[in-house]
Parts: structure tokens; sequence; C-alpha cells
């Protein structure tokens, strides 16, 4: 039945979609006598065309496939395919289609014309889509409404509870009764935080500062609602401002999941007490001297104590990982099939370099022309090392890059110390001696 059946089916689909273009096309595809969204999906059965009006049980026979698709009556399109043997995937997918087409032209009717005096070269200056609030909430609406349609007539769509969906890659952690609801959570106050943002246009109040800090409070609150404890815990570890900016520095130093259960812990708590702005990019606060002072102190504590949450020899690959001279490094021995110590070894020697620039500087046997030239010297063997190291291209490349920009300071008689944070000092030779890296 189904070798049968399929190539009149596309052909009877085919015409169908035409005729419904067509009606759609010349009946208006306006907002029906109620002019509103909430009446759309009556209104689209009122506009769609009655041709055949299948009666009885389905047979699945080309004929009553051909009637069902040109009467508009979905249901019975769904059983006739059922019954035809067609796979249910294709029966979601055709079905699927004939119901947006019910919803094209409202939704089309809703995007604004483009401005025809609007110059090619320059962007909406507030970025905005040219839609009234009231558009996309009728266009919201609408397609909430095509969604529960088309889940009263199929039931949910299995492939949004695959593991490899989106939804369930997000939001797998979730009961899959939860998981609709905080996406669609997500999706109101990210419109209400653009909407706020085309209004500020680049200026913000104080009291729009509020407005700002109100709505991060409401979305917490409907956060608390939804979830539980202990899942809007798992929600902050994964969706969260400050797990979205972690998460590249841990794959970075290749963290365990308890490292960055362990550092997201004191991050998040340094975040919501010191961040200028929130989930969506929106300035919630102005930092004044007094601010700045004191998240300097507390980025210094949370530094130590993420130093010993993870232990020493960890730690240092958490700072290595996110220096930019390192991740040259990295990249570049990845890229050339280098040994896989080579960008370890090669960044160390920015500890190692700067203990022996001290000793010369140190040196009261050398006078200041002679330590100048020591210095110059061991500036170029260091970048002959990394030559020999990398290769002369890569090497070359990675110093044109601003790779390893110290030792030019080097070379101007300036010695750059990292301490276990990676913080920088700076010693110029004409400063009295005194040990190296202090």
């Amino acid at each position: 039945m189904k070798v049968k059946v399929l190539p009149i089916l596309l052909g009877v689909s085919l015409a169908a979609n035409a005729a419904l273009w067509i009606a759609h096309g010349s009946g208006g595809g306006g907002w029906g006598r109620g002019g509103k969204a909430g009446a759309a999906g009556a209104e689209a059965d009122r506009d769609a065309p009655i041709f055949l009006k299948p009666e009885g049980p389905a047979t699945g026979e080309s004929k009553a496939i051909a009637a069902a698709l040109q009467s508009g009556d979905l249901a019975r399109l769904r059983d006739e395919l059922r019954a035809a043997g067609v796979e249910e995937d294709l029966v979601r997918a055709i079905v699927a289609a004939r119901l947006a087409k019910r919803y094209e032209a409202r939704l089309r009717a809703l995007q604004p014309r483009p401005d025809p005096n609007r110059p090619w070269w320059k962007n909406d200056e507030d970025g905005s889509t040219g839609q009234t609030r009231e558009q996309r909430e009728m266009a919201r609406a609408l397609r909430d409404e095509q969604r529960a349609e088309m889940e009263r007539l199929l039931g949910r769509d299995p492939r949004a509870d695959d593991p490899n969906s989106w939804l369930a890659r997000t939001y797998g952690y979730l009961p899959v009764e939860k998981r609709d609801e905080l996406r669609r959570i997500e999706q109101d106050y990210n419109e209400l935080s653009s909407e706020l943002r085309r209004e500020l246009r680049g200026f913000t109040l104080p009291s729009d500062t509020e407005k700002l800090q109100f709505l991060a409070e409401e979305r917490r609150r409907d956060l608390e609602s939804l979830l539980s404890p202990q899942e809007l815990e798992a929600f902050e570890l994964r969706q969260s401002r400050t797990a979205q900016n972690m998460r590249w520095r841990m794959t970075q130093m290749d963290a365990s999941e308890a490292e960055f259960r362990a550092i997201f812990e004191l991050q998040k708590e340094f975040d919501d007490r010191f961040n200028e702005h929130d989930q969506y990019g929106n300035r919630i606060r102005t930092m004044g001297p007094d601010d700045w002072r004191a998240r300097s102190e507390a980025e210094k504590a949370m530094r130590e104590q993420i130093r010993s949450a993870l232990g020493p020899e960890r730690y240092a690959d958490y700072v290595r990982s996110q220096d930019g001279d390192y991740q040259q490094l990295r990249n570049a021995a990845r890229r050339f099939d280098l040994p896989p110590d080579t960008a370890k070894n090669l960044h160390a020697l920015r500890d190692d370099v700067p203990r022996r620039a001290g000793a010369i500087a140190d040196d009261a046997s050398l006078s200041l022309e002679q330590k100048r030239e020591a210095l110059k010297r061991l500036a170029q063997d260091t970048r002959n090392l990394v030559r020999t190291t990398m290769g002369s291209e890569v090497a070359d490349a990675y110093f044109k890059n601003n790779g390893m920009s110290w030792l030019g300071q080097l070379e101007q008689g300036t010695i750059v110390t990292f301490d276990e944070h990676g913080q920088q000092s700076r010693r110029r030779l004409e400063q009295a001696s005194r040990p190296a890296g202090r």
C-alpha cells in the first residue's frame, strides 16, 4: 500500500497546497472577524476551503487522502495517512505543513514591510525588528496556538524527548513536563529584557536600573516557583551567566565536574555581588570608586579560595589555562602536532627567564650597560629556544601575535615577573637591587 499511495499523495499534496495558497491569498490572510490572535484557530478552520467532506471510517485510499487534504480536516488527514500505512514521521511532517499553511498569511501580516528609503549600508539604530510590541505578542500567541493544535492532533513530538534534541540537551536534567515551561519563562524574560533595552536607546537612568533589577528579581521568583531547590541549582550550574562565562575556561583546564562545582560556587557569589550586567547583558548597577576597591579585594580573596579548593598543582593549571600566551602556544601545538608538553614547557619560561634576569640585575660585578646587554642576550636566547622548539615559521607568527610580549620589555631593561595568580609586576634595571620576583 505504501508504494502505491505515496506518489499519488505527493501529487495531491502539491495540488492541495496550491489550492490552499490561492484560498488564503484571495480570502485576505488578515485577522478574521475578531482581529485577535486568540480567535486564530477558529478563523483558520472557517477560512480553510471545504471541498469533499470525508465521512465514515478512514480507508487510506488515495481518493480519501486527497479529499482530506482538500477539505482542510487535519484530524481526518492524519487518520487517512495512518490507514494508508504512512510512517508516523511523514504523517507528522505532512500535517505540520498543512497546519503551518493556515497560519502563514497571518504571521506574515505581522512582519513589518522593509523601509524602501533606508540606506542599505545602515542598521536600524535601536536594533529593532520593526515590529510593535502588540505585533510581537500577537505573533507569539499565534505560534503558541499552532503548537497547541499540533499537539492536540498528534500528541507531543517524540523528537522533543530525543537525547540529541536541543530541548533535551539544554534542559535534560529536568523532568520532561518542566522543560517546555522553563523554555517559555526564559523566552518571556528575554523578550521583556529586549523590549526594555530598545526603550532605553543606549542611555540608562537610575529608574531604568530599578526596572531591570525588578525584572531580574521577577525572573528569579518565577524560576523558584517552577523548580525545586535541587533543580534550580542544576539550572544555575548550566544556564546562569556565571556558568556560561566559566564553561570555556573550565574546558581549557580540562576541569572535572567537582572542580567546576567548587569554582562555580565561589565565582557565583562574587558575580552576584559585583556584576554590573544581568543575564541578558543589561547594565543593572553602576560601580563607584568604593565599589571597585571592594571588588578588587573580594577578587583577591576569591583567588585564594579557589587555590585552596583546587590545591597548588591544579590551581596552577587553572591560572595557566586562562592566560592568552598559553592558549596561543596550546593552539599552535595542537595544529602542528608538537609534543604534548610543548605549550606547558614554553609557558614555564616566563618563570625561569625572569629569575635569571633578576640574577643579572643583582650582579654587583656588572655595570648597568653590561646588565642591559646581558638581558638582551637572554631575551634573544629565549626567542631562539622557542624557534627551535616550534619551528621558525610558527614561532615567528606567535611572536608577531604578541606572544611572550614580556621578552620585548626585557630587551628594554624591564624585568616582568608573574606571581602564582598570574598577576604581573615590573622592575627596571635602574631600581635598587632586590630578590627577583619581589
